[in-house]
């Protein structure tokens, strides 16, 4: 038979979860046993050490703590206490609304796709009442149920419309989408069902789905950043993706982002009639001498043209004319243009004649420096380019594979060529096999470099570079005996760059770094 325990938990004079076991017979005796306690614990320990409590966490650090979780994890976490209720309607934690399939949803049984997130109407309604008027970025990021997100935008809109009843909105609605001031939608055009990530079979979107963006593109009064990505349309669509959008935000939008709006020629005209744009992303199939012509006279500071995997190959594309590129200069001396590429395919930058190019950004690791490619670009933007690199390590490379590679089959003298030809160089990102001499070499001769990231797995102790007669016998020495550790590589380039704390990166510290945040915007 089960003997009957009386048992129970309580705090401590520390704080400290106790269970308590009592035995009948010895209830006045009984010790408590603190959960996480050890015997060699200091029974010396201070008295007034006080311990702060996860109710009373800043609002600051709460808002960055619910920010991170799901709709779901914020229910959740607002169950716990009072405090971690109140931080679920702080404003910030809903600076960006994410919607995905399974967003406020409940899997439902379909015959032909077996179980599948459908949206919850009523979730959803109480959700805009309650937060509606707090959410300041909505970013769609479907998978598959094109559906819930056709639903989600036509009750968001129909929401906003009631603020617009000139007959009065009914106050629980009130506010709801008001403070919206970003929006960004990302379409998942590549529908190839095979497991080869590198597979592509693109469908664009169009019809009621098109028509609930727009239609909530059209409430959005407010909007200062608007980003459509890979929409893949047809030209009669294209051609009035942003009427209602310049309708709305004529005076207000300060950047928006259009990448494939269509994957052939399809310049788009809107994006030079907006008066306050200041940062433009777009493919360099939907922009032309006469968008040029418009951007000439706007306010757009930076501009930059965009490829990725699903733009047409830069043989495909025909650049603008130099012609218009000098009336840009001319017209709009103070815009920037930042060329980036991000794919999976051996992919090349297309090249703008006459551009004031200020950033040139690969992305892609099957791409090398090219003896072609990188002359090109420093003949054209020599006077102008600040930021160069190719970010991501190159397919096939790890730790582990030794560096090998004969001086003339390396980009050695191309990098020492960009460092010496491009004067106001400020940022470099090298991931390719070089000598230790080489970055020696580089170092020596940017004399604006400030910001010089290196793969160290792939750099080569040692200097293997043909003495040129312009060195002098006390330069090729130096040359040789620094570079004979990677060690000493670095000591000596954070002398020449005057960073003392500058090294070169491991795999893990390249992977993770990136050159954006030295692009001005």
């Amino acid at each position: 038979m089960t003997k009957a325990v009386n048992a129970g938990w309580k705090l401590d004079s520390d704080d400290k979860a106790c269970y308590i076991e009592v035995d009948g017979e010895n209830e006045d005796q009984c010790e408590p046993i603190a959960i996480g306690s050890n015997e060699n614990d200091s029974k010396d320990d201070d008295p007034d050490q006080g311990w702060r409590q996860w109710s009373n966490l800043p609002d600051h650090i709460l808002e960055r703590i619910f920010s991170h979780l799901t709709i779901k994890e914020r229910y959740y976490a607002s169950l716990t206490c009072f405090g971690w209720y109140r931080a679920f309607y702080l404003p910030h934690v809903w600076s960006n609304f994410l919607v995905e399939d399974a967003t406020l949803g409940r899997m439902k049984y379909n015959y032909y796709s077996g179980w599948q997130p459908v949206l919850d109407h009523s979730r959803l309604q109480s959700c805009l009442l309650s937060v509606g008027h707090l959410i300041r970025g909505l970013d769609f990021r479907p998978q598959v149920s094109f559906n819930n997100m056709f639903q989600f935008m036509s009750l968001i809109s129909w929401a906003m419309e009631q603020n617009a009843r000139t007959s009065g909105c009914p106050r629980e609605w009130v506010g709801c989408g008001s403070r919206i001031r970003s929006l960004n939608y990302i379409f998942p055009c590549n529908m190839a069902l095979s497991e080869d990530p590198e597979s592509v079979k693109l469908f664009g979107t169009g019809g009621q789905l098109l028509a609930a963006l727009k239609r909530l593109m059209f409430c959005l009064t407010s909007l200062r950043s608007l980003s459509l990505i890979d929409l893949i349309l047809e030209r009669y669509e294209a051609n009035h993706l942003l009427d209602e959008v310049l309708e709305s935000c004529c005076l207000v939008l300060r950047r928006l982002c259009l990448v494939n709006v269509t994957t052939v020629h399809c310049p788009i005209m809107h994006i030079g009639l907006f008066l306050n744009l200041q940062v433009l992303i777009v493919s360099p199939q939907n922009i032309d001498d006469d968008v040029l012509t418009l951007l000439a006279d706007s306010k757009v500071k930076h501009l930059t043209l965009l490829q990725n995997r699903y733009t047409p190959p830069a043989l495909a594309i025909s650049p603008c004319s130099a012609k218009a590129w000098l009336v840009v200069r001319r017209d709009n001396p103070k815009l920037r243009v930042h060329l980036r590429v991000e794919s999976t395919t051996n992919a090349v930058i297309l090249l703008q004649p006459e551009a004031p190019v200020a950033s040139m950004i690969y992305q892609t690791p099957k791409t090398m420096i090219t003896s072609d490619q990188l002359v090109a670009a420093v003949d054209a933007y020599k006077y102008t380019l600040t930021v160069y690199g190719h970010e991501q390590l190159p397919a096939g490379v790890s730790e582990s594979t030794p560096v090998k590679g004969e001086y003339q089959e390396r980009p050695d003298s191309l990098l020492v060529l960009l460092a010496r030809s491009c004067s106001g160089l400020n940022a470099l990102m090298i991931r390719e096999c070089i000598s230790a001499s080489t970055v020696l070499l580089i170092a020596k001769s940017a004399p604006n470099l400030r910001h010089l990231y290196i793969n160290r797995s792939q750099v080569k102790a040692g200097c293997d570079w043909p003495r040129s007669p312009e060195w002098t016998d006390e330069f090729y020495h130096w040359l040789q005996t620094t570079s004979r550790t990677l060690e000493a590589t670095e000591r000596e380039v954070s002398r020449i760059l005057e960073l003392p704390s500058w090294h070169m990166l491991s795999e893990e510290h390249f992977e993770m770094t990136s050159l954006t945040r030295h692009v001005a915007f």
